[in-house]
């Protein structure tokens, strides 16, 4: 069974290189930002949130409104950044408002850290939470329980690296699959194995479900240790076990047998590679991060053959389901599923071409 190959060398997947705004960790630290009713970059979990002004009118922030509201964000920092996270916050909460900040690790669900607000009248605070390496992104969750006012100004979380020398480190155990890693204990499948990362990035070191050393004897019958979607932007797709000749060209693949086509070329699935050429056609890249097909772009292929773009097909059409994709390759259907690349914002999520298509 072929594995798909790329350039050998040992670095992180783009979703983990580290990611701050010249230290800033967190995007509109002043809650500026708004999506109609909203906050844009504040994912509102439950409750309701309302624009209000603060000590200064003219510079507004935003109220947590009702008896169980909560916001979250997930940010893109790294233990390459940093190991010490400051983050600081001014509010107005009263004594009737139960107001807690907690930090995941991961993004995965498992709060590692949380500490209550305290009574404030827009009363600056500041906490230290120091985290171990490795890990990747971090979610910051703020919620609010009771009938009493509460009101955040400005909240900014950013690098201090040394700062948290003496306070107690955050242990993020057990990571999920396709965080980086260091051990086997560092997972929470007991798993950290070297493996292959798509986009062109090589091998990272990462917690996978399914051991790729195994081969063909990792995963149960009619399943192959192959890939999955990342389970979010801040990790890294990584080995689990799929069924066998499941995917279509276009889609993520690591090996031959996830494919249909039976064909995995530089993780994704596609119709040609060195081992199965094309006949008088050259094998090409439909797109970057795509599929390799006979005579990409050049109108060769006619009705019911397999194809990745419209520009594939004799009929100028590829009938099948649209493929939108992240800049390194990862499939998406919104720009939050991609990792940041610049200013803390998520890539965009663009429109490449189509999975399993056949020309019309």
């Amino acid at each position: 069974m072929r594995i798909a190959t790329s350039l050998i060398v040992t670095v992180a997947a783009a979703s983990q290189v580290g990611a701050t705004d010249c230290g800033q960790i967190t995007r509109d630290q002043g809650f500026d930002l708004w999506c109609g009713e909203v906050l844009c970059t504040w994912k509102l979990e439950r409750g309701e949130v309302k624009r209000v002004g603060t000590w200064n009118e003219n510079d507004p922030g935003v109220e947590l409104v009702g008896d169980d509201v909560a916001i979250e964000q997930l940010t893109p920092v790294t233990s390459y950044d940093t190991t010490c996270i400051r983050f600081e916050l001014v509010a107005d909460i009263a004594e009737t408002a139960e107001v807690h900040l907690h930090a995941d690790v991961f993004g995965d669900g498992s709060v590692e850290y949380s500490q209550r607000l305290p009574t404030a009248n827009w009363k600056p605070m500041s906490f230290l939470i120091p985290v171990r390496a490795p890990y990747d992104g971090v979610r910051f969750e703020l919620t609010k329980r009771g009938s009493g006012r509460a009101v955040l100004a400005q909240l900014q979380a950013e690098t201090a690296t040394g700062d948290c020398d003496g306070f107690t480190v955050i242990q993020p155990d057990p990571a999920p699959a396709g965080a980086r890693c260091g051990m086997n204990d560092h997972c929470a499948s007991g798993m950290c194995r070297y493996v292959g990362v798509s986009g062109g990035f090589g091998i990272a070191q990462l917690c996978v479900d399914c051991d790729p050393e195994l081969g063909s004897s990792a995963c149960p019958a009619q399943q192959v240790c192959g890939v999955d979607d990342a389970l979010s932007r801040v990790l890294s797709p990584a080995p689990r076990c799929v069924p066998s000749a499941s995917k279509l060209v276009g889609d993520d693949c690591r090996l031959d047998g996830e494919c249909a086509s039976g064909i995995c070329n530089s993780f994704v699935c596609s119709t040609c590679d060195l081992d199965a050429p094309c006949v008088n056609e050259t094998c090409g890249e439909a797109y970057a991060n795509g599929p390799h097909v006979c005579a990409a772009g050049l109108r060769a292929r006619t009705t019911g053959q397999p194809c990745a773009t419209d520009g594939d097909c004799a009929s100028n059409r590829c009938l099948g389901d649209i493929r939108k994709q992240c800049k390194d390759g990862r499939a998406c259907t919104t720009p939050e599923q991609c990792p940041v690349e610049d200013g803390l914002a998520p890539g965009e999520c663009t429109e490449v071409g189509v999975e399993g298509g056949r020309c019309e």
